[in-house]
């Protein structure tokens, strides 16, 4: 029973990698392909406790966007970690949302980021073959 056991553990620390046969990096958006994506944030006429982010990527390859920082008018601020990280095909509108009071926002970021294979400048889709 224990070679068994012994078997699990080996096989679980050896996990599947879809990407092996490739080099890919997650890396954080550079300022033009920033200005090639567009946020908005808002709350819904019929709810003032919910903010509402929507990511529009005018880019060709897919992004993820990771985490959402708030500044309030207080001084302090609020974060939510998406998990898994939201993605936004190119081309295309995804939205997220966090819980924020509706007037109490000064400002708010968005971290995104995409994969690129190694010597290549853009954002391409990992899984895609």
């Amino acid at each position: 029973m224990s070679i068994f056991f012994a078997f699990l553990i080996a096989t679980s620390a050896s996990a599947w990698n879809p990407f092996s046969s490739e080099e890919f990096t997650d890396v954080p958006l550079s300022k033009p392909e920033l200005q090639k994506v567009k946020f908005n944030a808002g709350w819904a006429k019929d709810d003032d406790q919910t903010l509402i982010f929507e990511v529009s990527n005018g880019l060709r390859g897919p992004i993820q966007c990771s985490a959402a920082n708030v500044e309030l008018i207080t001084g302090k601020s609020v974060g939510k970690v998406f998990v898994p990280k939201f993605a936004i095909p190119g081309q295309a509108t995804r939205n997220a949302s966090m819980q924020v009071v509706k007037g109490t926002m000064k400002a708010y970021a968005l971290t995104c980021s995409c994969f690129k294979k190694k010597g290549e400048e853009a954002c391409i889709n990992p899984i895609a073959r």
